[in-house]
């Protein structure tokens, strides 16, 4: 960057930043330097560097930046529990420097001396800062950098204009004009130095060019000071000075005032937040600020708070007008710009009536003044804009539970969207409020009576004030109180209605039209975190576009956020009053219903592209065009992943039941294929009481079904085998032949896994012959791969073969490539064992790309792990060992037994090989512990196997014995052919060696 960023750098590198390695590391070194002296958490750093998607392990790459960085720089870089700190003189950052000497300046009493600094200053500037970094916050700070830069031109013009540089100024001024050709107290600069000059009917033209310019473009007349000058010069008298060191009327004296409320005791939190708002107030030039918020999320506290903080930067006042924005009328602004006035020292005789004469004389007022003016709770933008001041030394915070955002629009303010607090900083609050001792005794209460209060603060300090007025009463008590039910009740102060959450909420729900009114309450029926548009239509009963124009209007009044992906939230304590709410509406029922409704025929939509063509609970399904494709369809079900479980638990508790089980039933391959193990065991649980309630046989049996495929996916082979009977019951007394016969893949996967591969096969056999004759090639294709690999177990490679062959087709046949992905990885595992590792290295890669591109269930890593072999056995042992250690993290990931027992065995036998022996046993004998522990049986074998081999070559023949006649001996009893071959030879091996 052209921006030098330390006195010493380039001298010590030999010719600026050259020296500093990589742009980002530059990045790195800039971000800290921009805070000497203060800790940057590791995760701001990171967003600074990088933006909204840093990549992953950015946090190693950024300690790796900083320790390079160490040796470069005259300061030090520690990282503390704030995170990284430079230490360095800041006199030697030049933006530091830059602002020092700008301070140093606007105090001097001497002129001259004046320019002279501000010189130093802008000799500083060598050029855009940060050039070439392309984040969001370096965007923010070359931006405000800039507004400095300005600022201080336009002072040290002021100053050589003063001065009587007028003629050097000229043509100066004329260029900056044509880059700004809106900004106001340039063209007073300009007008001046040519009127000095006298070039008085070019002064006035000019005027004339702004002046259609501001109507033009922004639809408004130039402002007093501008005006003033005009007729000064129309009217030929006196010379005019400059307009921004205009005197205050006679009579009126100016008087300092310190009004802002008490600051807040034990006020906690918000650090990120108070840093980014001390540099943004204490800017120059800085635009009006507007923090927004829910009701109690703390808005007020932190405007007061900062206030007090920075006082010393606004010498000449802090100002504070409560616009008592949702309390009733809100107040009349010329009310409040009266007081203002009458405050800073106006003779009353002298205050204007109108607003608009009024909003002027403030200005007026505040003209070349450094005073923050702290608006609380104002209800719209149009009460606010008279309240704003015209010059740039003024700071404006205002507050309001709406985001104001039309002052965006006419003042370029900034909004800074306030969220509840985080669990850490809640319980900072509390221990600040009823002192640490007590907090700390207790820290499994207070962090639940955090959670009770949903981390808002004025819950929070509710608590802790009725805490505190019961010394004694233990922190678990009150919160089993709070969670016992009518939570908001008592979420209050007793004889205060200032001090109630309720009472805060009513403020904000009074303001609302009916319509949002009625959205906002019927929220409270949805279950889950957050919701989108549709899902609001889905409560209301409207068109899509009516319900996105409402939820804009409740973001706009602060009961909800809208977050970064397009959904919308509101905490807990909204969320009960929320329901509250809804319970009073009529339409209450109707409107849950319709949720329901819209959550199964969207999800039915979703599962349409990969999980159709199952076994099914039967029921009318509709036709939807509702996704353009599998991966929208795919990333929508994982998005609503939450809301679903929710809604299945809610409907299995309050009905209506066959939700419950309906939910259940359409997800069960979707969380099968993506290994949602809990939302799995959560649905499954609630449909099955659910339908147990209602005494509905067929449901329980398809809910059984899928908790037989759960526990055999998670190594609980007794549970998986109680399930699945249970299931077969229930398809014979409900009649429902296709679930029965479909039954039979899952039982015989259940018996290969325990190691009984021909009962399997004549089960799966059994299963294919019904399956051919119903006409389902999903079901048909699943049979073929299975019998498929338990002829691979059983050393039949061929039939093996085809099995995984007729699979492959069957599926593409259907347009179902995803569904490949099973008989693709059996089919590379058959032709591995005949010998053609070409044919099958294709089919794994072919697997991967299928699984990279749509992620299921156990494709990862066992796609990998037969790649890892394949190399393994081609003599490409780097390739393999990638491979290998790739799907052994996939597998840990994934949780499943038989599959990272797979990854382990392979693992071992690499490592084994590539001359890391100690490795590589013990990856064999956690493999073999794994597979003795779940009951895999045909693993264990294997197991068995691979350390007879390992064992063998590192010299422990007896070790070895042992383990290879146990491999024979589980092998023979099941039929593993190549397992027992692989046991024999060691056997023979150790027999040779022996003699």
């Amino acid at each position: 960057m052209e921006f030098q960023v330390l006195g010493d750098v380039e001298a010590r590198t030999g010719g600026g930043a050259v020296g500093l390695g990589t742009a980002r590391q530059r990045r790195v070194l800039a971000a800290l330097l921009m805070d000497v002296g203060r800790p940057v958490p590791v995760e701001q750093l990171v967003h600074r560097v990088w933006g909204e998607s840093p990549p992953r392990r950015a946090t190693d790459t950024l300690y790796t930046y900083v320790s390079r960085l160490r040796g470069l720089l005259p300061g030090t870089i520690d990282r503390g529990p704030g995170g990284y700190v430079l230490t360095a003189d800041p006199a030697t950052v030049d933006v530091h420097r830059f602002r020092e000497l700008l301070v140093r300046a606007r105090r001097s009493e001497d002129d001259a001396r004046a320019v002279e600094l501000f010189r130093q200053a802008l000799g500083l500037w060598r050029g855009e800062p940060f050039a070439g970094a392309d984040t969001p916050w370096f965007h923010t700070a070359r931006e405000l950098l800039g507004k400095e830069l300005w600022a201080a031109r336009l002072d040290c013009t002021d100053l050589r204009l003063r001065l009587g540089e007028h003629t050097a100024l000229t043509a100066e001024l004329a260029d900056h004009s044509t880059e700004h050709p809106l900004d106001e107290r340039l063209a007073a600069q300009y007008m001046l130095a040519l009127h000095r000059c006298g070039r008085q009917a070019d002064a006035l033209a000019h005027y004339r060019r702004v002046r259609g310019l501001l109507a033009d473009e922004l639809g408004i007349d130039p402002g007093p000071e501008l005006r003033r000058l005009h007729q000064s010069l129309l009217s030929g008298g006196t010379e005019p000075g400059p307009p921004a060191a205009a005197p205050p009327p006679d009579g009126d004296s100016w008087r300092v005032q310190c009004q802002l409320p008490l600051d807040i005791k034990g006020f906690a939190g918000r650090v990120d937040m108070i840093r980014y708002l001390e540099k943004d107030l204490t800017a120059p030039g800085a635009a009006p600020v507007v923090v927004s918020g829910s009701p109690g999320i703390g808005k007020s506290a932190l405007a007061a708070h900062m206030g007090h903080r920075l006082r010393d930067a606004f010498p000449d006042g802090q100002w504070y007008v409560h616009l008592s924005g949702n309390g009733g009328r809100p107040r009349d602004p010329a009310e409040a710009l009266t007081g203002l006035l009458l405050a800073s020292g106006q003779e009353p005789s002298t205050v204007p009536e109108g607003v608009e004469g009024l909003s002027a004389a403030l200005r007026s007022r505040l003209a070349d003044r450094r005073v923050l003016l702290v608006l609380d709770d104002a209800a719209d933008a149009d009460q606010v804009r008279p309240l704003l001041p015209g010059t740039s030394g003024v700071a404006v915070l205002v507050t309001s539970r709406s985001d104001l955002r039309g002052l965006s629009v006419s003042h370029a303010a900034r909004p800074v969207p306030l969220d509840v607090l985080t669990p850490g900083e809640a319980r900072d609050l509390l221990a600040n409020c009823l002192g640490p001792q007590r907090v700390s005794a207790e820290p499994a209460a207070a962090g639940r009576l955090a959670e009770l209060c949903a981390h808002v603060p004025l819950a929070l300090r509710i608590v802790a004030a009725n805490l505190a007025a019961r010394p004694g009463r233990p922190l678990a008590a009150y919160a089993a109180e709070l969670a016992g039910g009518e939570r908001l009740a008592k979420l209050a102060v007793t004889g205060d209605r200032q001090a109630a959450v309720r009472q805060a909420f009513d403020h904000s729900y009074a303001g609302l039209d009916p319509d949002a009114a009625r959205l906002f309450a019927l929220l409270g029926l949805h279950p889950g975190a957050d919701f989108t548009t549709e899902a609001a239509a889905a409560l209301l009963g409207s068109p899509v576009a009516a319900a996105d124009e409402l939820l804009d209007r409740l973001t706009t009044a602060g009961l909800l956020q809208h977050t970064a992906l397009d959904r919308f939230r509101f905490h807990d304590l909204l969320r009960l009053y929320a329901a509250e709410r809804a319970a009073a509406d009529p339409g209450c029922a109707q409107a849950w219903q319709r949720l329901g409704d819209w959550y199964l025929a969207t999800t039915d939509a979703a599962t349409a592209f990969d999980y159709s063509g199952s076994v099914q609970l039967p029921r009318p399904r509709a036709a939807s065009d509702r996704f353009d494709d599998r991966h929208q369809a795919l990333a929508w079900l994982e998005a609503e992943r939450s809301n679903l479980t929710a809604m299945v638990l809610r409907a299995a508790a309050s009905g209506p039941h066959e939700l419950a089980w309906q939910l259940t039933d359409q997800l069960r391959l979707y969380f099968y294929g993506r290994r949602h193990t809990a939302d799995w065991e959560a649905t499954t649980a609630a449909a099955l009481h659910a339908a147990e309630e209602d005494g509905e046989v067929l449901a329980q049996a398809l809910v059984w079904h899928s908790v037989g495929v759960l526990r055999q996916h998670t190594g609980d082979a007794e549970g998986a085998r109680t399930a699945l009977d249970r299931a077969q019951e229930g398809y014979r007394a409900s009649g429902f032949t296709l679930g029965e016969v479909s039954l039979l893949t899952s039982l015989a996967i259940h018996q290969a896994l325990r190691g009984d591969l021909r009962p399997a096969l004549e089960c799966q056999q059994k299963g294919y012959e019904l399956l051919r004759a119903l006409g389902r090639p999903v079901l048909l294709a699943r049979a073929l791969n299975t019998m498929g690999l338990i002829h691979a177990y059983l050393g039949e490679f061929e039939q093996a073969e085809r099995c995984t062959t007729e699979a492959v087709e069957l599926l593409r046949a259907v347009n179902r490539p995803t569904g490949t992905m099973g008989p693709l990885i059996n089919r590379a595992v058959a032709r591995h064992g005949l010998g053609r590792y070409a044919e099958a290295l294709a089919d794994a890669e072919e697997a991967l790309r299928l699984h990279a591109s749509h992620p299921h269930g156990s494709s990862g890593p066992a796609a990998n792990e037969i790649a890892a072999r394949i190399h393994r056995d081609s003599g490409r042992l780097a390739a393999a060992r990638a491979s290998a250690e790739l799907s052994l993290r996939m597998a840990i990931d994934l949780g499943e037994p038989s599959v990272q027992a797979d990854s382990l065995m392979t693992l071992g036998s690499i490592r084994a090989r590539d001359g890391a022996p100690d490795v590589g046993l013990a990856c064999l004998q956690e493999a073999l512990e794994l597979t003795h522990r779940s009951g895999l049986r045909h693993q264990e074998a294997e197991a068995h196997a691979q350390l007879a081999a390992v064992q063998l070559a590192l010299g422990a023949a007896s070790e070895a014995r042992h383990h290879a006649e146990q491999a024979r001996d589980l092998a023979r009893a099941r039929g593993l052919r190549p397992v027992e071959r692989h046991a024999r030879g060691t056997l023979a091996r150790i027999a040779g060696g022996a003699g």
